[in-house]
């Protein structure tokens, strides 16, 4: 009986031994299965610590290391997404400001259009003292006058692009310039000086060959309204800006040169030589024609007849250290049909008359030297009726008037150098320059075998100091002596007269 519990006993713990192993091998699979699950959440929770850490680095300011600069620090220091938040509002504000201030304080055009214009000032002392005409009120003359400041022009001009040519620069641009005009009735007794302002270009134009800037290749322009005649050299110099002399040659205004013309003139050049290590361009043929109303600026045209005007310009091909270099040999030739009316001084009306100008011209500018020369002459038909041919002094009913003059120059400084030119400058700085000349002008109003000693010799000393490229200061003094003849048998003692003019042009 003891033996048989034993043996239960002993087969008892058996089963449990069996049982509590089998139990034991699986608890064991399981605690496996569950420690390389949590190896693996370990392993994912390790790298999103890591990927969390590196954020936080890319976040964080970066320490400033031994000897870097606050620059170098604040380069490698990222932006924060409020700092790009707040960059953007600091953007937007400032484009608000800056629209609110274009479209309250700076003009706007339709299309692109550069503004320009001068200011010219000049102060006159004359000896002996000009005598003004008398009044138109009485026959009193106005008080004689020894010097004076005057503003004789002033000008704003306007200019752009109205069609624009890519591929080959035909374009067709505009230009529209007022300037003013000073009464001569401040000569007068009765009437204050004034000053009225016209229209003085008023044209478009258009490149018919191609201007693509390439220098060899030839220029043609077809230019429409009001502009300057393209007669000579010193007649195509009106504004004060493009002058050496203050005033013009004395055939300019005696031969009636001195007026913008309505009309249309094709200009241009071909065959142009061109030295490009100097930026030298010297077209072997420049040339000009035209076609005109003939009355003058701002007016209709008053008979169906046309002003013809052409000029032809030769330039020797030289090199440019030649000292033939920029030597041109020009002639101009003008017809006209003028009306002669009342307002001309003459008792008949709507006649039309002949006029016809002609002209050569000399120029050499060669750095420092410049030499240019000019002769002009000019017929202008009479009425039978006409005062100079009723008193025998042109019987032939023709009045002829000559004139020339000579310019000697000498230009010293760096404003006329190419490589001065081309350096960078501030604003409207540039080297100064100086030009020193002697003009001898003479004008014959009236060449005739009935009237002698009629001639007036203008003899110009000057100097200009040019300040910047748009601003230059000119004194002149002039000689001048004026021979007045009645007759071929007696001659009236020339007179004499001594002038200083100072004037200053500034252009922008």
């Amino acid at each position: 009986m003891k033996e048989s519990i034993h043996t239960k006993s002993a087969l008892t713990a058996a089963v449990l031994l069996a049982l509590s192993s089998q139990a034991a091998v699986a608890q064991t699979a399981s605690s496996a299965a569950d420690i390389q699950s949590l190896k693996q959440t370990i392993e994912q929770l390790r790298k999103q610590v890591d990927e969390l850490r590196n954020t936080s680095r890319s976040t964080a300011t970066p320490e400033q290391a031994e000897g870097e600069t606050q620059e170098a620090l604040d380069a490698r220091t990222p932006a924060t997404k409020a700092d790009v938040q707040g960059l953007r509002a600091d953007l937007e504000n400032y484009k608000y400001d800056q629209s609110r201030a274009i479209e309250r304080n700076i003009p706007s055009v339709v299309r692109n259009t550069k503004i320009g214009g001068g200011v010219t000032l000049r102060y006159d002392l004359r000896s002996p003292a000009e005598q003004p005409a008398t009044s138109a009120v009485g026959t009193t003359p106005a008080e004689s006058r020894a010097s004076g400041f005057a503003t004789p022009q002033f000008n704003l001009n306007f200019a752009g692009t109205l069609y624009r040519d890519y591929d080959e620069g035909r374009n067709l641009t505009y230009r529209l310039a007022f300037s003013n005009n000073a009464s001569a009735s401040s000569s007068t007794a009765t009437t204050d000086a004034t000053n009225v302002v016209n229209a003085s270009d008023v044209y478009v134009r258009y490149s018919y060959q191609p201007s693509t800037g390439n220098p060899e290749d030839p220029l043609g322009t077809i230019t429409l309204g009001q502009q300057v005649v393209p007669f000579g050299l010193d007649a195509q110099a009106l504004d004060p800006e493009v002058k050496a002399v203050i005033g013009n040659a004395g055939f300019v205004s005696g031969l009636n040169l001195n007026k913008r013309q309505v009309g249309v003139a094709i200009q241009g050049d071909f065959n142009p030589y061109v030295d490009f290590s100097n930026n030298y361009r010297a077209p072997a043929v420049t040339y000009a024609l035209g076609l005109y109303n003939g009355n003058g600026p701002n007016r209709v045209d008053n008979n169906n007849h046309r002003d013809l005007v052409g000029r032809l310009a030769y330039t020797l091909p030289v090199d440019y250290n030649s000292w033939w270099r920029q030597i041109q040999v020009g002639t101009s030739y003008y017809l006209g049909k003028p009306t002669l009316g009342a307002t001309n001084g003459y008792a008949a009306s709507n006649v039309t008359g002949k006029s016809t100008r002609t002209g050569v011209d000399v120029n050499w500018t060669h750095l420092p030297f410049s030499i240019s020369y000019e002769w002009a002459y000019g017929r202008d038909r009479l009425l039978a009726n006409d005062a100079l041919v009723t008193s025998g002094k042109n019987p032939d009913g023709v009045q002829r008037g000559v004139g020339q003059y000579i310019n000697f120059g000498y230009t010293w400084g760096e404003q006329f150098l190419s490589s001065s030119r081309q350096q960078g400058k501030f604003d409207d700085y540039w080297p100064k320059s100086y030009q020193a000349f002697i003009r001898f002008d003479q004008w014959d109003p009236n060449r005739s075998g009935k009237v002698i000693n009629d001639k007036v010799y203008v003899t110009t000393v000057g100097l200009n100091v040019f300040f910047a490229e748009t601003t230059k200061f000119q004194v002149n003094y002039l000689r001048t002596r004026n021979q007045l003849g009645t007759s071929a048998a007696t001659a009236a003692r020339p007179s004499s007269s001594n002038g200083l003019q100072a004037q200053f042009n500034a252009t922008f």
